[in-house]
This record gives structure tokens, C-alpha cells and sequence, in this order.
């Protein structure tokens, strides 16, 4: 379970390697413990008390379901998704060189995407990082291209959350939403290639893996970044238009929309223990729409939304699965980075 206790490794690293080993299974119990926490915590939370206590306000509520929308929002989330994969194309040409077609891009990014739902969040790069050596991208600017593509998306989906998410939809956190925009200067901070560069070294050492040593360019990174933050602000539009498919009585303003979003995607992704963010991001997307919403409407939207992104994501994997075939992974096809290609 290399890869999914990735970052645990780089922890035991810095000890002796029996202290190191006891860290591992110290945190591999953790995660579980984690994800038997969250499931309760989901239960209880969305199920019994969103939904079972409020029966009567679910059943007595004049529901309507907007068909259009919610197609038009499923199929725009598609195209978003394989323009994102040729965001993740630009930065390999940048870092290695390989200029990799359209399609073969969109597949490999479509099909290592389904790596998030397996716990430790790294699957999905280990998978893309594997795919693109596959297509001759060398093992360092593969293996970089998956970890910075990750990075600048997740930095910019942070941008746009602390910009656009409003202060009445936190509830008690309010007083410290009010200054949520005080993390925007160290979100930028983190695109000055040296201090990326100095992670990437720090990664590589502390994992025992050959250093990764490639060019990062300031104006490259702005690229990306903005890029990335059309993305997430087109995402916003799509959970907008879909609320409105499921709840269209609903007070959700598109700002709003993006802000919630952006926030609860992120908070899902970064527990490591919930794949896919399950449970996670559905708590917090109920938690942030109950004051627009109601509860009921809330937590039927969040668990709406479950099935929204999952045909998303999944309609697009059928395509190029018939397109492109199953990918065929060996044994040692996960033990990336150990050496130049």
C-alpha cells in the first residue's frame, strides 16, 4: 500500500527505519478508524437526522425535477473535465518536452481519474504518471507533470473558494470566513517556481527517489494557474445549473454556487482516508447550503450531487474505454520515479 501512505513515508523517513515502520501502522489504523468515523458521522449527519427526523418535511415537499439542467450541467462538467486533461497536456510539453496528442491525453487523464476513489489520494498520479511514461514521456517529467498539474488545480480551486464562498453560508464560522480572503497571498505564494521546485526536492529525498529537477517558468505557472481558476469558476456554473435541476425553489446565487463548490470539493479531496471525497464533500456541501436551502433540501441536493459528478466522470471513461481499450498495468508499473528513463 505504497502509494497510499505516501505521504506517511515521507514522514517515517525522517526516523530510524523501526520507527518508521511503527508510524506506518500507527497511521494505517488511524485511517481506518477515520473511515469508519466518517461513514457514522454521514449516517448520522445526512441519513438520520437531515432525512429520517425531517420525514415529514420530505415527504410533505412539492418536489420538481428539471430535466434540462441537469443534463445541460452533466454534459458541461464532461467537456470541462477533457479540457482540464489539455491543461494537464500543456504542462507535460512544458516539463518534458513530449507533445502528446489530444486524445491520448484525455484518456490517460480520464482513465487515472478514477484513481481518486481509491483511499490515499495518490492512486490517480501514480496511474497518470504511468500512462504518460508509457506514451514516452520521461519518468521525472511524468511524474512531476501529474504532482504540479494536481497542485496548481487544488491552488486554484483554494483562490476561487476564498474568494466567492459568502460569509452567511458558514454559520458559526462566519467571524473567520469574514477574513477568508487573507489566504489568498499565500495561496499565490506557492506558484514561485523556487519554493516548488525546493517541495519536489524535499519529496523526492525523503521518499528515497531520484531527485526531480525540472524547469519551472513563473509565466508558465500564471498559465496554468489561470487556466485553472476559469476551470473552477466554470465547475461553479455547473453546480448552479444542476441545483437548479434539483431544487428550484432554492435561493442559490451563482456566486454562491462557485464558492460552495470550489470548498467543498477541496475539504473532500485533501481526507485522505474517504475516496473520492465520499461523504466528506456531501457533509459539507449540506452544510453549506442549509441556510438557502433548508436542510431537506440541502441534504437531498448534496446526495444528488454524489450521483451528478459520479455519471460525469464515469460517461466519459466508457467513451474512451471504447475508444482506447483497458489499460493493462504490471506488477512493477507503480514503482515510478526510481530511475530516469
Amino acid at each position: 500500500m505504497y502509494h497510499s501512505f505516501f505521504w506517511l513515508r515521507l514522514l517515517a523517513g525522517l526516523f530510524t527505519e523501526r520507527t518508521g515502520k511503527r508510524i506506518l501502522k500507527i497511521s494505517r489504523l488511524a485511517v481506518r478508524l477515520g473511515q469508519v468515523l466518517l461513514l457514522f458521522v454521514v449516517g448520522y449527519y445526512l441519513i438520520y437526522r437531515n432525512l429520517v427526523l425531517n420525514w415529514q418535511v420530505l415527504a410533505e415537499q412539492q418536489w420538481s425535477f428539471r430535466l434540462f439542467p441537469f443534463m445541460a450541467s452533466l454534459l458541461a462538467v464532461a467537456i470541462i473535465f477533457a479540457l482540464n486533461s489539455q491543461i494537464w497536456r500543456m504542462i507535460v510539453f512544458a516539463l518534458s518536452g513530449k507533445h502528446l496528442k489530444a486524445g491520448r491525453a484525455a484518456y490517460i487523464w480520464f482513465i487515472s481519474n478514477l484513481g481518486r476513489y481509491l483511499p490515499g489520494k495518490v492512486w490517480q498520479l501514480a496511474g497518470m504518471a504511468v500512462l504518460a511514461r508509457r506514451e514516452g514521456v520521461s519518468a521525472v517529467g511524468a511524474t512531476a507533470s501529474a504532482i504540479i498539474g494536481q497542485v496548481v488545480h487544488l491552488l486554484a480551486g483554494a483562490a476561487v473558494g476564498l474568494y466567492f464562498l459568502p460569509t452567511e453560508l458558514t454559520g458559526a464560522f462566519a467571524p473567520l470566513a469574514h477574513w477568508a480572503w487573507l489566504g489568498l497571498p499565500p495561496v499565490i505564494i506557492f506558484l514561485y517556481p523556487p519554493l516548488l521546485r525546493k517541495l519536489l526536492s524535499l519529496a523526492s529525498r525523503w521518499s528515497g527517489k531520484p531527485p526531480v529537477e525540472v524547469n519551472l517558468k513563473l509565466r508558465d505557472l500564471v498559465v496554468w494557474f489561470s487556466l485553472n481558476v476559469l476551470v473552477w469558476l466554470a465547475y461553479g456554473c455547473c453546480f448552479y445549473y444542476f441545483v437548479k435541476a434539483i431544487y428550484p425553489q432554492g435561493d442559490l446565487s451563482l456566486a454562491a454556487a462557485i464558492g460552495v463548490y470550489a470548498v467543498a470539493y477541496i475539504v473532500g479531496f485533501l481526507v485522505i482516508f474517504a475516496p473520492g471525497g465520499l461523504g466528506v464533500r456531501e457533509t459539507m456541501f449540506a452544510g453549506l447550503l442549509t441556510a438557502v436551502l433548508g436542510e431537506v433540501g440541502a441534504t437531498v441536493t448534496a446526495l444528488g450531487s454524489r450521483i451528478w459528478l459520479t455519471l460525469a466522470e464515469l460517461v466519459p471513461v466508457v467513451l474512451v474505454l471504447i475508444a482506447g481499450g483497458l489499460p493493462a498495468f504490471e506488477q512493477n508499473d507503480l514503482e515510478t520515479g526510481r530511475q530516469d528513463e
